[in-house]
């Protein structure tokens, strides 16, 4: 789409076409999005047993976050959360810039708040010296006994 503030130009976003999605490619933030979402498609779409209080206990588990363990955050799990292992010193120039602002710090955009500035938190290995701070594709759970990979096959329905 013309982006008007760019003179009409279309930046195009190439969509990762591979196993693993996103994930083997430049995707690597981890996000969850706001409670409130989860809750209004239980309440508003009739989504019963999707409420964020339903489903945050499977974010917990499959979480194997290199830092955090609370409420929010588990340890363990098959996806690797952490940190930047070396964000350039520009970002934290710019994250003392939004401060000054007045935009709050939030370290934990996956915690109880996700309003404010910080660095995201990335889905990248960690504790495994072999995968320290290494990209931790999708494209890795293929070994799992219980999930079968099958490559250029149309998906109509994924039954769960």
């Amino acid at each position: 789409m013309p982006q008007r503030h760019l003179n009409g130009r279309v930046i195009w976003y190439t969509q990762a076409k591979v196993v693993g999605g996103g994930s083997t490619i430049n995707a690597q933030l981890y996000t969850r999005g706001n409670a409130k979402d989860y809750d209004a498609w239980q309440t508003e779409a009739g989504c019963e047993g999707w409420s964020y209080r339903d489903v945050l206990p499977y974010f917990k588990r499959a979480e194997d976050n290199q830092r955090l363990v609370n409420d929010y955050h588990g340890y363990g799990g098959p996806l690797g959360v952490s940190y930047p292992v070396n964000p350039p010193p520009i970002s934290f120039a710019f994250l003392r810039a939004a401060q000054e602002a007045g935009i709050p710090f939030n370290d934990d955009f996956n915690g109880a708040v996700q309003d404010g500035i910080g660095h995201y938190q990335l889905t990248t290995a960690h504790c495994r010296a072999v995968l320290d701070g290494e990209r931790l594709s999708r494209c890795r759970l293929r070994a799992r006994n219980n999930l079968t990979v099958r490559l250029n096959t149309p998906t109509l329905k994924i039954l769960v």
